[in-house]
């Protein structure tokens, strides 16, 4: 089942899963909390509160059998209003290849819509074609690929226009 995360929500069970999750990327591409302090395997309660306070973003977590396994935001452009970003799918590294990722996505791309979305964008490691790969399969098209002097790696921009 899938719900809303409230800011009275306990934080530490979000970012512990947003970590563990996030842990296996950062390792897989040499990401340490120096070279990449921004990724969420390195994210801490107080800064997941705050960037669900900081802009129109909603946040979401799946659970099963009373644990949350998946994670979930979304984000309204502050510059278009038909645009959306998804950002932090996450779930945990034991309840991968269940199709929950992909629940996940299909709820966001269900409440984007809901809320007058017209397209989705998503960023993510470049090299990273595994999960390039599963995205196109959600629909998603690469758009741009950006370099940032802040991050290792270059930024595979990917989008997804809704009917």
């Amino acid at each position: 089942m899938i719900k809303k995360v409230t800011l009275n929500d306990d934080f530490s069970i979000y970012t512990k899963l947003l970590n563990d999750s996030f842990l296996t990327v950062a390792t897989e591409f040499d990401l340490t909390k120096e070279n990449s302090p921004t990724n969420n395997a390195f994210i801490t309660e107080e800064q997941l509160r705050f960037q669900l306070t900081e802009k129109e973003r909603q946040f979401f977590y799946f659970e099963e059998n009373n644990t949350i396994i998946g994670f979930i935001a979304i984000e309204k452009s502050s510059r278009n209003g038909q645009l959306f970003y998804i950002e932090k799918v996450a779930v945990h590294p034991e309840f991968r290849k269940k199709g929950i990722g992909k629940q996940l996505m299909d709820f966001a791309t269900h409440k984007i819509t809901d809320l007058g979305g017209e397209e989705i964008s998503i960023g993510l490691i470049d090299s990273n074609t595994k999960l390039k790969n599963w995205y196109k399969e959600q629909g998603f098209m690469e758009v741009e690929v950006k370099s940032y002097e802040h991050l290792p790696f270059r930024v595979c921009m990917m989008n997804k226009y809704l009917e």
